[in-house]
């Protein structure tokens, strides 16, 4: 399990189909609401 940089919620990594790539590392995110919050603006939530 991972956590959403968005919300914080934990995220399996193996079966979520929610994902992005920054800076050479995937993010993974519970809500499609979430992944395109990162998405528009990946570097706020890398920096927590």
């Amino acid at each position: 399990m991972v956590k959403d940089p968005v919300c914080g919620m934990n995220v399996d990594e193996k079966t979520t189909k929610l994902k992005s790539e920054y800076m050479g590392r995937t993010y993974y995110f519970c809500s499609k609401p979430c992944k395109e919050t990162f998405d528009k603006n990946p570097a706020k939530y890398v920096s927590k």
